[in-house]
């Protein structure tokens, strides 16, 4: 397991943190190896959980084992975890699960966690992957957060990808995620070419040899802003989105 691990790892672009404290690191990784032999779940999303921030590849290795975990709320947190250790062997793993565990594929709640974590990451390479199949036959939170995770990833390369996402599928099919497209595109480009897929398309051949993404996303409408805030749970106005609500509004509703 670990050597096709590595394997992937090779092909992504290194992830840059600074080393852990050795003695933290110790600690956190006898707290897994008893949870993960001796323990019990909880005892195992504990263990998870201390570990938080320290990215190290033994700590990796251990809480990586909590994917294949029998128990939802172990898998979860190891998801979770993974998602924020910005290190390649965590981006690994969760590839090698995305790609593997069908078992976990069936839960849609647990594979838009993982989704989301493999697009936190932001790899040019995972992107490919995350789109692969376009929009199949997928549960729709899963395809939007395909959509979503690709766009995390500032290339035009990943532009691309949305485009020959957009057009995997017949119109009947890729009409319910038109917003979806719009917003990631969006957040992508600047630009703005509507709901409307052939409209998306005649940009695309426009603009396709000269695209240059900025480094930094350019801001978006408040609306579309609010939704990508919600489904990466960055922080939001609350108090307007209070007011959303209020008014009956779903801040992670199509736009």
């Amino acid at each position: 397991m670990l050597h096709v691990l590595a394997l992937i790892a090779l092909a992504l672009p290194p992830l840059q943190s600074p080393p852990p404290d050795p003695a933290a690191v110790r600690t956190a990784v006898a707290q897994l190896k008893e949870a993960f032999e001796h323990g019990k779940a909880p005892d195992r999303v504990i263990a998870i959980e201390k570990s938080a921030g320290l990215v190290d590849a033994g700590v990796i290795e251990w809480v990586a084992k909590g994917l294949k975990d029998g128990e939802k709320s172990v898998q979860t947190a190891a998801i979770e975890m993974l998602r924020h250790l910005r290190h390649a062997d965590a981006l690994a793993a969760l590839l090698g699960t995305f790609e593997r565990d069908k078992k976990l594929q069936k839960d849609a709640e647990l594979y838009v966690k993982l989704v989301k974590a493999i697009g936190q990451h932001a790899s040019p390479a995972a992107a490919e992957k995350l789109a692969a199949g376009g929009v199949d036959g997928s549960p729709g939170p899963v395809i939007e957060a395909r959509i979503l995770a690709v766009a995390n990833v500032r290339t035009p390369q990943a532009v691309e990808i949305l485009i020959g996402m957009l057009r995997s599928a017949g119109r009947e099919r890729v009409a319910p995620y038109l917003g979806t497209f719009r917003l990631a595109l969006m957040r992508l480009t600047g630009d703005d070419a509507g709901h409307s897929e052939e409209a998306w398309i005649e940009w695309w051949n426009e603009h396709k040899k000269d695209l240059k993404i900025a480094p930094e996303a350019p801001k978006l409408p408040k609306e579309l802003q609010l939704r990508w805030d919600y489904f990466w749970g960055n922080e939001v106005d609350l108090g307007r989105a209070k007011k959303r609500g209020d008014r009956g509004d779903d801040p992670g509703g199509k736009k």
